[in-house]
């Protein structure tokens, strides 16, 4: 398949797959690394937990890829099998390859990685952008999901337009001309809980260094899941800029017949902190387990 790179130059690459491999590693857990050829080009799991052990699908948040997902719920994997999936055209190990975000390309997408794990149907845990792939898969293929849980999801409302253009905008536009770190720090404060070392040098790579995909998922319909049967459940965080918390538990409450339970993670930006990270773990084991 044709594939233009998302990287400016391979400067930037090599640094993004360096602190990949660093957040893989610091999570200090036994894995594999799956390579899976779809339809849509070569995609890349890190996968965690004894073979045969309940399958829990994994879908990271934009071009956050497969460790940062893993890291809140990683001691899952003592229970359930767990599937991070490298999302493809993110700054990931997948290919480059990038979908309409529209039609049922994504759902498609899952759905046949979901066939050639052999797996018939999964928890599917979709993390910020990762929640509108899993709307994706559960509009195309609902039968695939066992249980739908949302983290800080997208695909369900959008913040305020005017908060976003002081806060996040204004900033990351000062930055993009200026290059200045003050600038970052303050795009990333309206989004970060807490900001470390490691956040801000993949910030401004992925930001300087890469071609950035600006599409806004569309919002979920009621009538795109009239099929779903799988119980859901979501983690908000009360302080979410970009997809604010109440008003995404009113729409799931609106679209979902069969939504379960939610919480709200307190003091919380929507990129959450290793302080929550028991608290999201504890939670998502809690739904798993029940019937």
């Amino acid at each position: 398949m044709a594939n233009t790179s998302i990287y400016k130059n391979k400067e930037t690459r090599d640094v993004i797959m360096k602190l990949y491999d660093e957040k893989l590693q610091s999570c200090e857990i036994e894995y594999e690394d799956i390579y899976v050829n779809t339809k849509a080009g070569n995609t890349h799991i890190v996968t965690t937990g004894m073979p045969g052990n309940p399958p829990v699908i994994v879908l990271h948040g934009i071009n956050a890829g497969a460790p940062l997902a893993i890291e809140p719920i990683k001691n899952l994997r003592d229970d359930y099998r767990i599937y991070a999936i490298d999302t493809i055209g993110q700054t990931t190990k997948s290919t480059e390859n990038r979908l309409p975000i529209n039609d049922n390309s994504y759902g498609e997408w899952i759905s046949e990685i979901i066939d050639i794990l052999n797996i018939e149907k999964a928890t599917i845990i979709g993390i910020s952008y990762g929640a509108f792939l899993l709307q994706k898969i559960m509009s195309y293929q609902p039968e695939k999901v066992h249980k739908g849980i949302f983290v800080v999801p997208s695909g369900l409302v959008n913040g305020s337009f005017g908060t976003s253009m002081k806060h996040l905008t204004f900033p990351l536009l000062s930055f993009l001309f200026t290059k200045k770190e003050k600038y970052l720090l303050k795009f990333m404060n309206a989004f970060y809980t807490t900001i470390d070392a490691y956040s801000i040098t993949f910030q401004k790579n992925v930001l300087l260094g890469t071609k950035m995909d600006y599409r806004r998922p569309p919002l979920l319909q009621k009538k795109d899941v009239t099929r779903l049967t799988a119980p859901v459940y979501a983690i908000f965080a009360d302080n979410d800029i970009f997809f604010p918390g109440e008003k995404a538990l009113k729409r799931c409450k609106e679209i979902f017949d069969n939504f379960q339970d939610s919480i709200f993670l307190k003091n919380t930006k929507h990129i959450p902190d290793q302080k929550t990270y028991a608290q999201i773990e504890k939670q998502i084991n809690i739904w798993l387990k029940e019937s």
